[in-house]
């Protein structure tokens, strides 16, 4: 196969996955908590043979390559929703939680009570505290949450909760349901971070932004179609005149 199809196909593979990408997005645009993933190319470089020579030359661009998906960690809005179990993170920190098959992460502040008391996610998925676990008394009648992360009930602090920070944000593997892995170096804790309490962090994504780039990808992908068809088309001619 002709090299420069190679690299325009490549390319051409590496627009279908951001397609992809920006697509999940879009879907995700209403999801609190959602971080946007983003993807770029980058030139893998290779040494040139220099001219005349047949002994190698400069480095340079001979191949593109996908980078990412990545996630996009910038703060989303902040929704008031007066529901005091209803938090939003405002920093770099994450929540940590309990689940079934290990230790994840979110930015899904929806939290609700077990039936044993304990503060935890959608899926029935325990919210870590500093000191373990956390348990709202039965018949509390307000649950306070400072900005710090401590829980109140009533007068009385029952504990905090975890907040961190990743040291790689790049080696976050998203899991669905708002959850992250850490496939990094260990959580460390929160430094500048701020707990809201009767709010909610909406999704990062901006339908608009993402709508554009949806666009131009698209537009990258009919332009390399017709590139590939216009070298193929070259190429039987060339093989034609040496016939």
């Amino acid at each position: 196969m002709d090299a420069g199809i190679y690299v325009v196909g490549s390319r051409m593979h590496g627009l279908l996955e951001s397609l992809e990408t920006v697509a999940d997005n879009m879907a995700n645009a209403n999801t609190s908590g959602y971080k946007r993933s983003v993807t770029g190319f980058h030139a893998i470089l290779g040494s040139v043979a220099s001219a005349g020579t047949g002994q190698p030359g400069t480095m340079s661009p001979i191949w593109p390559d996908l980078t990412g998906p990545m996630l996009d960690l910038s703060q989303g809005p902040v929704r008031r929703t007066n529901r005091p179990l209803d938090l939003a993170v405002k920093g770099k920190a994450f929540f940590a939680l309990d689940t079934p098959t290990g230790r994840r992460y979110t930015r899904k502040g929806r939290v609700l009570l077990s039936s044993s008391g304990e503060l935890v996610d959608a899926s029935g998925n325990r919210f870590v505290g500093e000191g373990g676990v956390l348990n709202v008394p039965e018949g509390a009648a307000q649950v306070t949450v400072q900005t710090d992360g401590q829980v109140v009930v009533g007068d009385e602090p029952i504990g905090r909760l975890t907040l961190v920070d990743i040291p790689r944000p790049d080696l976050l593997v998203s899991e669905g349901q708002g959850l992250y892995r850490n496939d990094g170096p260990a959580a460390e804790p929160a430094v500048n971070a701020e707990v809201i309490q009767g709010a909610i962090e909406e999704s990062n994504v901006e339908a608009v932004k993402e709508m554009v780039a949806l666009i131009g990808i698209m537009r990258a992908y009919e332009a390399s179609s017709r590139l590939v068809k216009r070298m193929d088309s070259l190429n039987s001619k060339l093989i034609k005149t040496a016939m």
